[in-house]
């Protein structure tokens, strides 16, 4: 049984659905639960393991230290859940083009963008440079490049309200679609071809269960997670300005 160092009610309510695997507690072998606002980085510190919730964009010298972190770590990122990109990969799609829009209140808007910008690295399969930007007082947009030639736009604008929602498309011989909001638990990925439109069950399990779990899973398993290195290629794209 491992001990889970939190405050935050949802994680609670994660840990007693995950029991008897994991109880409230702390100390130096827990799984510590760090909220993503301000300088979270520093309190990664005193467990054996980590859940960032909802990380605020980092600078690129503290993900170079974050490299060093030999302890599995999981990002939850709402609108980018692990769970619904294993979805989005469940069929070939091989896309010639990305399309990613957003948008969202202000206050979440550097992370909605990091988010758009992370869906545009999934569906193109791999790293992305940055080719052009532009920004206004109301929007941003960016044109990616990704392997093999594969191309990105992402187009993030801002409005009233907080949280926020993004579609992303991937455009090839077979149309890859995931609707995301965050006012809805439940993400949507449909596929697109000849055969005619297929949606892949909704995912229901709530981002602290499975971030919690997946967690334990690394622990067992003795492996690190990528989450922080794929959050790392995601900030760097945002931070370039241009």
């Amino acid at each position: 049984m491992r001990d889970v160092w939190t405050d935050l009610p949802a994680y609670r309510a994660a840990v007693a659905e995950l029991a008897p695997r994991v109880r409230p507690g702390g100390g130096a072998d827990a799984i510590r639960v760090v909220e993503g606002r301000g300088a979270w980085w520093e309190r990664l510190v005193d467990a054996a393991a980590f859940v960032v919730d909802e990380p605020d964009p980092a600078p690129t010298d503290v993900h170079a230290r974050l490299g060093a972190i030999g302890s599995p770590v999981a990002v939850v990122r709402r609108r980018v859940r692990p769970d619904v990109v294993a979805d989005a990969g469940a069929e070939p799609v091989v896309p010639r083009h990305v399309v990613i829009d957003a948008w969202g209140g202000r206050t979440d808007a550097t992370a909605l963008l990091r988010d758009a910008v992370g869906w545009a690295r999934i569906l193109a399969g791999g790293s992305l440079s940055l080719v052009d930007r532009a920004d206004t007082a109301t929007a941003t947009t960016l044109a990616l490049r990704g392997l093999d030639g594969v191309g990105a736009s992402v187009a993030r604008a801002i409005g009233g309200g907080v949280g926020g929602a993004l579609v992303a498309t991937a455009l090839g011989p077979r149309r890859l679609e995931v609707r995301v909001d965050t006012a809805s638990p439940l993400a949507e990925v449909a596929f697109h071809d000849e055969g005619g439109r297929r949606i892949r069950p909704v995912r229901r399990e709530s981002p602290e269960r499975l971030a919690l779990r997946r967690v334990l899973d690394a622990i067992d398993a003795g492996a690190v997670l990528s989450d922080l290195p794929e959050l790392a290629a995601d900030d760097a794209v945002i931070s370039h300005p241009s």
